[in-house]
């Protein structure tokens, strides 16, 4: 007698599938997590870039002298719209449309969620003091010159 395998029974098909729910549900949080730590390691480095993009902008002697001082930190946007025709060309050359620079993450390393996902500043020409912040203007969130407790895991 001739014995013909007509493929999977409809239980191994089942038990598979369980199988493939059980291991999704097990690495789906841990995806998510590392997904979020990658967010926050890229509004850190974009943040660090804007700072690094002000000091070079400040390097240039036009720049420089028509920088206005913004002790209190404000919105990337608003503070590039507040600088001089000369600073602002200047850092607009050097980082880019100041409107495009957005933050990636929506919550912090203890999952609290940003107040809104900008970039603030404050900058002191005279003295080269630059603060960076992600999300909101503590100090757990600044990310230069230091990075807060909230925007990196330890």
């Amino acid at each position: 007698m001739k014995k013909t395998n007509k493929g999977f029974s409809l239980v191994e098909l089942i038990i598979v599938i369980a199988i493939m729910a059980i291991l999704a549900g097990a690495l789906a949080p841990a995806l998510i997590k590392y997904i979020n730590k990658s967010r926050l390691s890229t509004d850190v480095q974009t943040g660090q870039t804007i700072a690094t993009g002000i000091q070079t902008a400040l390097s240039n002697e036009g720049a420089y002298d028509d920088a206005n001082n913004q002790s209190v930190p404000v919105e990337y946007a608003s503070f590039v719209n507040a600088q001089s025709t000369s600073m602002k060309n200047e850092l607009t050359s050097v980082i880019g449309d100041s409107s495009k620079i957005k933050m990636k993450s929506k919550k912090d390393v203890k999952g609290t969620s940003f107040g809104a996902q900008k970039f603030y500043v404050s900058m002191v020409a005279e003295t080269n003091e630059i603060k960076v912040y992600a999300g909101d203007t503590i100090a757990d969130h600044m990310v230069y010159p230091n990075v807060g407790d909230n925007m990196t895991s330890k």
